[in-house]
């Protein structure tokens, strides 16, 4: 076997082995990480995204919950304010009622003192008035007792002409004058009488209890307003947000055929330099080992020029249009 077909087979079977070596290694770990992916979807993503939208929802309920509760206790409170207005209301009323018919009580009372004090003052009134017409008279019967004797002593002394008219005349004048004085004094007497007993009437009335009232009714307690709560919307689909969906592999698993053709190019690129030199992209093998402008080194040619590389590590391009050394 020629010695380029057995480094062209060489060098193919070499990068067939490292090519399928390297798409085992790649597929798997390109399996891992679609592995990896797989249990990420499975395990985090899929149950996270499930988790929130439970816990959405959760929050919602909750905020609803909070909504009633908090209805809930206004309307108790509410009942409790309006019971309790209302137990004030009928109290008010029974105070008030009891208030009115304390003031009947009162008022009766008085009227009735009012009017025994008025029922007493008239009685005095007329027994005064009696006893000044009774006093009056017995006066009277008096003067009419003395003037009976002044006629008989006048008659006993045998009066006649002028001066028993003088003497008549002067007992009827003091009959006249006493009966005047004692009119005079009845009179006033009586209005004496009749003024402190009006005086007192007036104090009395002045006194006297007005008709009592009920009062103004205490107002009726109305009902507690209830405030009005709007509950949180019902959840959409867009709250929740799209659905995770399973991450893909980015490592590049390489294909059968490309490891063949890589194999393949392989061992017609060895074949190529064995059997025919370098090509224009590869530099061929040392070639001459000389001295260059009396410098010791290794000459290499290429399809572009040559490169002249000195004993000490120093390399120097010549282009192909350069003159030979």
């Amino acid at each position: 076997m020629e010695p380029a077909t057995t480094a062209a087979l060489v060098s193919g079977g070499i990068s067939l082995l490292g090519g399928l070596f390297g798409r085992s290694s790649a597929k798997k770990q390109k399996n891992a990480e679609e592995a990896f992916l797989q249990k990420k979807y499975d395990e985090y993503d899929l149950p996270l995204w499930y988790m929130q939208k439970d816990k959405l929802i959760a929050q919602r309920d909750e905020i609803i919950r909070g909504i009633q509760l908090q209805q809930k206790n206004e309307k108790a409170l509410a009942d409790f304010k309006d019971k309790n207005n209302l137990r004030n209301y009928q109290h008010a009323l029974k105070i008030r009622e009891a208030k009115y018919q304390n003031d009947l009580t009162l008022k009766r009372r008085s009227d009735f003192f009012i009017n025994k004090a008025i029922d007493s003052a008239v009685q005095q009134e007329q027994q005064e008035a009696f006893q000044t017409r009774q006093q009056y008279a017995f006066e009277n019967e008096e003067n009419i007792v003395a003037s009976i004797q002044a006629k008989g002593e006048l008659a006993a002394t045998s009066q006649s002409g002028r001066s028993a008219v003088k003497a008549a005349q002067s007992q009827l004048y003091d009959e006249g004058r006493q009966m005047a004085i004692m009119v005079e004094n009845i009179v006033t007497a009586r209005k004496d009488s009749r003024a402190r007993l009006n005086d007192f009437l007036i104090s009395q009335e002045a006194s006297r209890m007005l008709q009592p009232s009920r009062g103004i009714a205490p107002l009726k307690p109305l009902a507690t307003p209830l405030a009005e709560y709007e509950l949180p919307r019902e959840l959409e689909d867009f709250d929740f947000g799209p659905q995770p969906i399973q991450g893909v592999s980015t490592t590049q698993v390489p294909g059968f055929g490309s490891v063949l053709v890589n194999a393949a190019g392989a061992g017609f690129s060895a074949y190529s330099t064995a059997k025919f030199g370098n090509n224009s992209f590869q530099p061929t093998t040392p070639i001459d080992t000389s001295l260059a402008g009396g410098a010791q080194g290794t000459w290499t040619q290429t399809a572009a020029g040559n490169t002249f590389t000195s004993q000490s590590g120093s390399s120097t391009f010549f282009p192909a249009s350069g003159g030979d050394w």
